[in-house]
């Protein structure tokens, strides 16, 4: 059978997706304003009118690629955190937690831009009610999760889902900035440790 030959709308997409994973990586290793157009461009392969052909400016460009990391983040939280109803001996409570937070703790590429987001979000009101928005959209995503696995294992947390997803989010990105000035000195069941309390305070941890 032949191959479908690609439409120009099909290089265009893959164009994207190219320069996406270029900005990744350079934006993660030069800062916002370190990283150039050229730079990206010649990362990915492509001229710099292809990627001004896909995207405005160099904070569009950071925008999507912003848009991008939520969107896989909340798909990654979701799939880790499983349904309502799928618990079982296999599948315990703790289990789905350390799942949740493996997606969570993404690699330094990421954690690198994370806050490269926030910090041109804080000087920028425009980026930051983007990004507001953004982590708003993230927010209730992972507390519909963590709303399904409390009612799904009955558990009775401290505080109402909406909040324990602002306490989630706020312990992994605080780790996460201590993981990148002092790899390796935090625990690797901290994180867990601490959320299993918060979530689920009747559970005694595990012992080493």
């Amino acid at each position: 059978m032949p191959r479908r030959r690609l439409t120009r709308e099909d290089k265009r997409l893959a164009n994207r997706a190219r320069i996406l994973q270029a900005a990744r990586n350079v934006f993660a290793q030069h800062g916002y304003h370190g990283a150039t157009i050229g730079e990206i461009a010649a990362e990915a392969g492509l001229s710099n009118g292809a990627v001004y052909y896909n995207f405005a400016n160099k904070e569009d460009l950071f925008l999507a690629l912003l848009d991008q990391w939520r969107t896989e983040l909340i798909t990654d939280v979701q799939i880790a955190a499983g349904r309502s109803g799928s618990a079982g001996p296999a599948h315990s409570f703790q289990d789905e937690m350390r799942h949740v937070i493996g997606t969570l703790k993404r690699g330094r590429e990421w954690r690198l831009l994370l806050f490269e987001f926030v910090t041109y979000a804080a000087r920028n009101p425009e980026f930051r009610e983007r990004f507001a928005a953004g982590r708003q959209n993230f927010k209730a995503a992972l507390a519909s999760a963590l709303a399904d696995r409390v009612e799904a294992h009955r558990l009775q947390p401290v505080v109402p889902p909406e909040q324990l997803a602002v306490l989630v989010s706020a312990l992994v990105n605080g780790l996460a900035l201590d993981d990148l000035t002092e790899p390796g000195a935090i625990p690797e069941n901290l994180l867990a440790t601490a959320l299993l309390a918060l979530i689920d305070p009747g559970h005694q941890p595990d012992q080493p």
